[in-house]
């Protein structure tokens, strides 16, 4: 379905500069009076105005902590990052901080914010949003008041505005001061309130050191654990007792052995020496002695007097005596051997019944010495506390006046010089532009100025003439067609049209060229944005004013790009204007220059009405169906013979491509000549530019000679 056609000659001109001129021209008194009334309030304003200076103090927070001892402040820095920074700025902003700069000036009896102003003049009549006069001039400081940042520095710069230039340089350094007297102010008052803390902390603490010690102490009284300080542990006195053991089970041993010896020996002279040796004994060797001297005389005395002799009596006598007497001394040490060998092993006894004693209360002690550990922990942790306590609280107690502030002012408010409003040359700059806008637009509002009516009275035979009646009405301009814009050929300068539209195939179809060029890509995207969407397929109609060759040129490229954009193309040349007249009829080819299934018919076949032949146009339109998106048809020239008027027809859009030379105004003509000038709408013109001149033979639309026309693997 075709869309309705306009006649864009019949539309009136959306913007008329001559008319709009021709208004602010007849009214220019009304708009000079409008700008100069403007002008004039604004003179009037800088008369009655009083000047206003704003004195600006720049402040820097330093993010470096400065510190006069190695202690840890009470409250921390500002910071360095960003919103802490920005923060400040509403701080410094904040009520509590104006209202104080704001008692400490005696500003709330200062003429220029305690004055009751219009507005609260009217409220107050009507009962409605009435305000303290001490809160209205506070809110009048506080609108005076600018704090900014200075971008994404450390800087803030407050400033304050006011008549007077001496009082804004001294309000901005009261705020300036107060600001940093408080940051000062708040770290002090954070040492007084943790040291108060503290303190109060501290006596609690003590108290519980004090039980936990005592604790201990009980602990270790009731279950009777020894210090190490006190006299030993159980442990040492363990090691002790052991030693005295081995100790005493060695004399013991060696008792045992002594009396064994004493034993062995008997009560011989020989027994008693060895008892002698065991036990040292001087009447044993006396015994022993006198054994030996009467021995000895006896033997001597039997060999002189014989065994019968009163003396060797005697002498045997007394060594029988003597016999006896070391028998009874060797009974005396053996007993005496006997009694420390028993003596010996009772002490070993009681030494073993003290270790096992001891051992027992080891175990015990070892038992009560895990609660005694937690106990100690408990004490020692305590006592950890009330030390960190008190070391706190002796730093907080130092730390009282020494304090330094991060607020340090890089830049002192002085009184300015130049006031900050009004400024008179762009004030006047600005109400003087202000006016002549506001006068153009009344002026144009109003519209024309009327022209005055006739004399009713003045005599009819008088009236001039019309000037319609003598003036022609000049013909309204033809509409355009749509400009597709200009494509320069790739080919090499002075090509035939095959070698162009080989140059183009390649450019398009090259390696690397994975999409369009941007030049095809936007004539295609102009071509789809001018058709109706309907079924396939679409058909496109090129052609040219005198020549052929840009039209084949022009249909070779966009059926090139339509290929290459994966699109189903059937071009089809019609009229005698081909070099080859021997491919008409001959069916479906591929073609050699552009790669395309191409079809070639004759303009005159087309003139049979009602005829559907395959080798005609409507044939061919029908064969194709839906098996082709787009069919390009190339036709004769405008001003060449064998032109069919029903080809335009059937065209969805007839693009029309023009040399360099050529304007799209002679195309119109034309169209509007042969297919009346509502038709105009469904057309287009696209410049074909060569690189070089096109040689004569190009002219003709032709095919160089000796160029194939087709390929050898046609279809058809």
């Amino acid at each position: 379905m075709k869309p309705a056609s306009i006649d864009e000659r019949s539309l009136p001109p959306l913007f008329d500069i001559g008319a709009v001129w021709a208004i602010l021209w007849a009214r220019r008194l009304m708009v000079l009076a409008i700008a100069g009334a403007t002008v004039l309030l604004a003179l009037t304003y800088l008369a009655v105005t009083k000047p206003s200076y704003t004195a600006t103090a720049s402040i820097l927070i330093d993010p470096r902590d400065t510190r006069a001892t190695n202690f840890n402040n009470v409250l921390p820095g500002i910071g360095s990052d960003s919103a802490a920074i920005a923060s400040q700025v509403f701080v410094i902003q904040s009520p509590d901080l104006l209202g104080s700069v704001f008692k400490s000036q005696k500003l709330d009896s200062d003429p220029e914010f305690a004055g009751v102003g219009t507005m609260s003049r009217l409220l107050s009549m009507f009962g409605a949003g009435a305000t303290s006069p001490q809160d209205a001039a506070f809110k009048r400081f506080q609108s005076k008041v600018s704090v900014e940042r200075e971008g994404l520095t450390y800087v803030i710069n407050v400033s304050f505005t006011s008549p007077s230039p001496d009082k804004a340089a001294r309000i901005a350094n009261a705020i300036v001061d107060q600001y940093r007297a408080g940051l000062v102010g708040e770290r002090e008052t954070a040492n007084s309130d943790v040291n108060t803390l503290l303190t109060d902390r501290i006596s609690g603490l003590q108290k519980d050191v004090s039980d936990a010690e005592r604790a201990v102490e009980d602990f270790k009284t009731k279950h009777n654990i020894v210090n190490s300080t006190d006299g030993g542990t159980l442990q040492s006195q363990l090691d002790q007792l052991t030693a005295q053991l081995i100790a005493a089970q060695s004399d013991a041993d060696q008792a045992k052995d002594r009396y064994n010896q004493a034993l062995a020996a008997g009560n011989s002279p020989a027994g008693l020496a060895k008892l002698a040796d065991i036990l040292t004994s001087t009447s044993a060797i006396k015994l022993r002695d006198d054994y030996n001297q009467r021995a000895a005389e006896l033997a001597s005395l039997q060999t002189m007097y014989g065994p019968r002799h009163p003396a060797i009596g005697r002498l045997q006598s007394e060594l029988e005596r003597m016999k006896r007497l070391m028998a009874a001394e060797a009974d005396r040490i053996r007993q005496q051997l006997k009694a420390s060998y028993d003596l010996a092993v009772q002490n070993v006894g009681k030494l073993q019944d003290k270790l096992e004693a001891l051992r027992q209360q080891s175990t015990n002690s070892n038992i009560a010495q895990v609660q005694l550990r937690q106990l100690e922990s408990k004490a020692q942790a305590a006592r950890a506390v009330l030390d960190d306590y008190l070391k706190r609280a002796q730093e907080t107690s130092q730390m009282q006046g020494v304090q330094t502030s991060e607020a340090r002012k890089i830049g002192v408010a002085s009184p300015p010089v130049q006031p900050t409003w009004p400024k008179p040359v762009l004030l006047l700059l600005v109400s003087a532009v202000l006016g002549l806008l506001a006068g153009c637009g009344l002026a144009l509002a109003l519209g024309p100025v009327p022209q005055p009516e006739e004399d009713p009275q003045a005599p009819k035979d008088a009236a001039p003439e019309p000037v319609a009646d003598r003036t022609p009405v000049s013909p309204r301009p033809l509409p355009m067609p749509a400009n597709f814009g200009e494509y320069r050929l790739p080919g090499v300068a002075g090509g035939t049209a095959y070698s162009n539209i080989k140059a183009i195939r390649k450019q398009l179809f090259q390696t690397g060229n994975e999409t369009l060029s941007l030049d095809v890509l936007k004539i295609m995207r102009q071509m789809i944005l001018h058709l109706n969407d309907h079924g396939k397929p679409f058909v496109i109609l090129v052609s040219s004013i005198r020549s052929s060759f840009e039209a084949r040129i022009a249909g070779a490229m966009l059926g090139i790009g339509m290929q290459r954009a994966d699109q189903n193309v059937l071009m089809v040349e019609i009229g005698d204007h081909l070099s080859n007249p021997t491919t008409d009829g001959a069916g479906l080819f591929i073609d050699g220059a552009t790669g395309l299934q191409t079809v070639v018919c004759s303009s005159v076949a087309e003139k049979s009405p009602g005829v559907a032949d395959r080798n005609t146009f409507r044939g061919i339109l029908t064969e194709a169906g839906s098996a082709f998106d787009f069919v390009l048809v190339t036709v004769p020239a405008f001003k060449e013979d064998g032109w069919n008027p029903e080809l335009f027809a059937k065209a969805d859009l007839a693009i029309l491509a023009l040399s360099p030379s050529e304007q799209p105004s002679e195309a119109a003509k034309l169209i509007a000549q042969k297919f009346g000038a509502g038709q105009i709408g469904r057309s287009a013109t696209l410049v074909v530019a060569p690189d070089g001149a096109r040689p004569a033979g190009a002219i003709e639309g032709s095919q160089g000679v000796g160029e194939p026309r087709r390929s050898s693997a046609a279809l058809g």
